[in-house]
């Protein structure tokens, strides 16, 4: 298996110190209501007249991008990785879920931030946190692995257009804001760094 080399491993630490600090800002501007004119044109541009036939395609969209599926997934991978006497790193896949539903909760508590529906607990979106730690390590799994570049290219774009459509899904269905959308993005981004990281150094 391959490992990142020391200059990786330092550009991705200082890229979360980065993507941390955008979070923090984004966080406190948030919690000053200065994002509140955008959030309601974002919401606007998204949902008026938005054609009926995308109802149950952005459903479906945030039932996959939710614990529902993701969490039996990882379960799944963590019993293959088992199987294939990759247990250290069997192991950290359901640590690694039980951490990031832990982070989001915490995250979601401390800033309580309404939705557009005015229930609590907006701010970051959990679908777009999950869904990008999620696709992180399994993009970092795939190249540590070796596979196919044909198969990395195509899992990174399948990522992104994964991440890019839950976080659509997620104001289409009146779920959350633009801020919670852009919010779980940079969290789970950081948090993802975090987890990648860990596993590089202690999984050989």
């Amino acid at each position: 298996m391959k490992r990142l080399d020391p200059r990786t491993r330092q550009w991705a630490s200082l890229v979360l110190l980065l993507v941390m600090a955008v979070f923090f800002l984004a966080a406190w501007v948030v919690a000053g209501d200065v994002f509140d004119p955008l959030d309601q044109r974002a919401r606007a541009l998204i949902r008026d007249g938005r054609p009926d036939v995308l109802e149950t395609p952005m459903w479906l969209v945030g039932v996959l991008g939710s614990g529902y599926v993701l969490l039996p997934v990882t379960l799944v991978t963590s019993v293959v990785f088992w199987r294939r006497r990759h247990r250290v790193l069997a192991l950290w896949l359901p640590t690694i879920a039980a951490a990031t539903v832990l982070a989001l909760g915490l995250t979601k508590w401390l800033m309580n931030k309404p939705r557009p529906t005015l229930r609590g607990y907006g701010f970051p979106s959990g679908h777009v946190f999950g869904v990008t730690v999620f696709v992180m390590i399994a993009l970092y799994l795939l190249w540590r692995f070796d596979a196919r570049p044909a198969w990395q290219r195509a899992a990174r774009l399948t990522g992104a257009a994964f991440v890019t459509i839950v976080a659509y899904s997620r104001i289409y269905v009146n779920a959350h804001w633009l801020s919670d959308v852009v919010g779980g993005l940079l969290a789970g981004i950081a948090f993802g760094l975090v987890i990648v990281l860990a596993l590089d150094h202690r999984v050989r």
